[in-house]
């Protein structure tokens, strides 16, 4: 069992607003990974506090010997929400901060994935799979039948999220589980506005180890352009 985490500027942006970690908490591995938004300070303040949060409280949930992981994830990114939203009233300078949120509990050869935004969580090995699903205009267009997969990547909406933390009193994470026999991949939408999901794919199945993985990932995406911060988080059974 093994896991790496790694964030950088990119090539176009002066401050980074996103956030990653991976926390090990017994024989079990939690990975975050948080965007933030709304300029500079607000959008790196709501990541971390997307970050800490979440992670205080799936450490306390699971020292309380609990083994329902999918309502774990589910309920810290809540708390997390009420967090950042509790940070902005003390603050109003914050006002209207927010963040994606995707977070992986892996448990042996399983992991448990939440999310809420864009930031997107992946199973890789033989093939590249997109475990999670967006929260997204875009995704919304698609999910419609209005636009295809295709025309979504080059939409010009298709970075406006439809969740995020931190906006909204009520928000919905969706919860998924996969089985890793290979590598899961946590990222923020720095990585895949620049990188292909089978370039993707063949960076990390031809890495030697995840810290080499994660390095080139994040290289890429900066040779690509580097237009936002690029963000990553990997797990290996």
């Amino acid at each position: 069992m093994t896991s790496v985490a790694l964030s950088d500027v990119g090539q176009q942006r002066d401050t980074n607003e996103d956030a990653v970690d991976t926390v090990s908490i017994g024989e079990r591995e939690l990975l975050i990974v948080a965007d933030g938004m709304g300029g500079h300070t607000a959008g790196e303040i709501a990541s971390g506090c997307a970050i800490e949060s979440i992670s205080e409280y799936v450490e306390a949930a699971l020292e309380d010997s609990r083994t329902d992981y999918g309502a774990i994830l589910e309920e810290s990114i809540q708390t997390a929400n009420e967090a950042i939203q509790a940070r902005a009233e003390a603050d109003r300078s914050l006002s209207g901060m927010g963040t994606t949120a995707v977070t992986a509990l892996c448990v042996d050869d399983k992991a448990i994935i939440a999310n809420v935004g864009d930031s997107r969580g992946y199973h890789v090995h033989n093939e590249i799979t997109q475990v999670t699903v967006d929260h997204s205009l875009v995704q919304q267009l698609v999910d419609a039948g209005d636009i295809s997969q295709e025309e979504a990547k080059n939409h010009p909406q298709r970075n406006v999220v439809s969740q995020s933390l931190g906006t909204k009193i009520d928000i919905e994470p969706d919860v998924f589980t996969t089985t890793v026999d290979g590598t899961v991949l946590l990222c923020s939408d720095g990585l895949t506005e620049e990188v292909s999901d089978e370039r993707i794919k063949e960076i990390v199945n031809d890495a030697p180890t995840l810290e080499d993985a994660a390095d080139v990932l994040i290289q890429t995406a900066n040779k690509n352009g580097g237009h936002d911060n690029i963000s990553v988080a990997l797990y290996s059974y």
